[in-house]
């Protein structure tokens, strides 16, 4: 079953490295511590589930996904063809790109007790990721237990320096315990100033046991976040539902380890899409509260294809 571990890890890692951020500067710091969507012939298709959504001062900028009946990503759209409302209430596109931008990933990895067999291979996994870096992209490799380790002071995109970080990575004694909400609310943290798109690469069973963070508070912080959240949880354990709100409510995914084939298919497509994404930005015509809830709608001028965004978004504290 290791094997089978380490071979799902390395797929995540290689599909994700090709997969393209834009850019979303916001403030912060971090801290250290111890298969195809549907398609139908409407010639405005709404949205359905989505990919992560930003928002830098007043600006909303949702990745949107174009596809055709042939499962083909549809690339020649102009902002003509794109509507987009908030609230019911037709928005102004200031904003509209499809290019590519480099990305900033934290590899976010479970190393209490049940990892230890496989250890080698996770790191083996990780070195492989690096190697494929652009010289504008970033890792920043953190793994966790009773405390939480960060390998690099920031995202890196050297990878020598990766692979002597990714070294360095050991397992956490038992008697520790799991700070899983903890190590998710420091990355959250820690990848707030990074430039460009940003996601976290989530390894873990799914375990908390004990730490200063909460389910509710960590869950909050995502959905107010411009992070994408992947979660992998490894292991004999029920799925988690912590790990998939995590991964709905940024526009991530959850995969559950054992379906070598499924996983495999899954990140390939979800690293097509990123590559594939247009990027849609307008001011709302009526200003957010804090932790008030925006339900956004996606229309596309275009007979025979489907559309992927975000279906909604919170805006920040």
């Amino acid at each position: 079953m290791k094997y089978a571990y380490s071979f799902l890890l390395l797929l995540t890692l290689t599909a994700l490295v090709h997969a393209q951020r834009s850019p979303s500067p916001l403030p912060g710091a971090a801290g250290t511590t111890g298969s195809q969507p549907p398609v139908t012939s409407q010639k405005d298709e709404e949205i359905g589930s989505g990919e992560v959504l930003r928002i830098d001062a007043n600006l909303v900028s949702v990745p949107i996904t174009v596809m055709n009946r042939r499962g083909q990503y549809v690339v020649d759209l102009r902002q003509s063809d794109f509507r987009i409302y908030e609230d019911g209430v037709e928005q102004t596109i200031a904003h509209f790109s499809n290019v590519d931008h480099p990305f900033s990933v934290a590899l976010l990895i479970d190393t209490s007790g049940s990892t230890a067999p496989f250890l080698d291979q996770i790191k083996g996994a990780a070195k492989a990721f690096v190697e494929q870096l652009r010289p504008s992209d970033t890792v920043r490799p953190i793994y966790f237990h009773g405390e939480i380790k960060p390998l690099t002071r920031a995202g890196t995109n050297d990878p020598g320096v990766l692979k002597t970080a990714i070294d360095k990575i050991e397992p956490g004694p038992i008697l520790m315990g799991t700070r899983l909400y903890d190590a998710v609310d420091f990355t959250l943290q820690a990848l707030k100033p990074e430039p460009g798109r940003k996601a976290v690469i989530l390894f873990t069973d799914g375990e908390n046991t004990w730490g200063k963070a909460t389910m509710k508070s960590t869950l909050q912080e995502a959905d107010e976040s411009d992070v994408i959240i992947y979660a992998l949880q490894y292991g004999d354990m029920p799925p988690d539902k912590y790990l998939q709100q995590l991964a709905d409510k940024t526009g991530g995914r959850y995969f559950k380890a054992g379906d070598v084939n499924a996983i495999r298919q899954s990140f390939a497509g979800v690293a097509e899409e990123l590559r594939r994404q247009y990027m849609v930005g307008y001011y709302p015509k009526e200003p957010s509260q804090p932790a008030q809830e925006r339900k956004i709608k996606v229309k596309v001028n275009r007979k025979g294809v489907a559309v992927r965004a975000r279906r909604s978004y919170t805006y920040g504290r």
